[in-house]
């Protein structure tokens, strides 16, 4: 659960390591982000859902305490849909909203900390900037949140 541009998301994922997955790991994840878009005068409702495939990386020199914390970076592409207003293109004052939304593609680069409470559980802060390179909104968005993360070995 985290803050976005003017509004609340969330993000779920699931990762998976070839390796060891304190070193790297691939990440599916799902975005769901509400927001209002201030940029005019009207408060006019934005919801934005995605599909995340990415990959990340530790990053030795911000990882520390003995492996407790661990600092990775990624990237990855975005499939989606926006949807402006609810799909309707007319505000309660009358006033018409020309853009349509509908599906949105782009990527994302990430930066993540894992604070280890145990094996299995991890405390994370998430910063997540995506673009999406045909949004009629706002190409460019970002996400910054907390979570829990359950690993099965």
């Amino acid at each position: 659960m985290g803050y976005t541009d003017d509004g609340i998301a969330t993000l779920f994922g699931f990762s998976y390591s070839f390796n060891d997955i304190k070193y790297d790991f691939l990440e599916a994840s799902v975005y769901s982000g509400y927001l209002k878009e201030r940029k005019t005068e009207y408060n006019v409702n934005v919801n934005v859902h995605s599909v995340n495939l990415g990959y990340f990386k530790r990053i030795e020199p911000l990882s520390t305490l003995n492996g407790l914390v661990c600092t990775y970076v990624g990237i990855g592409g975005v499939l989606g849909k926006e949807s402006i207003n609810n799909g309707n293109n007319e505000l309660p004052n009358g006033a018409l909203i020309t853009s349509k939304g509908g599906a949105i593609y782009g990527g994302f680069g990430a930066v993540q900390a894992d604070l280890f409470i145990s094996n299995r559980f991890h405390l994370l802060g998430r910063y997540t900037h995506f673009y999406h390179a045909n949004s009629e909104v706002g190409k460019s968005k970002f996400m910054i949140g907390l979570g829990l993360k359950y690993v099965i070995f």
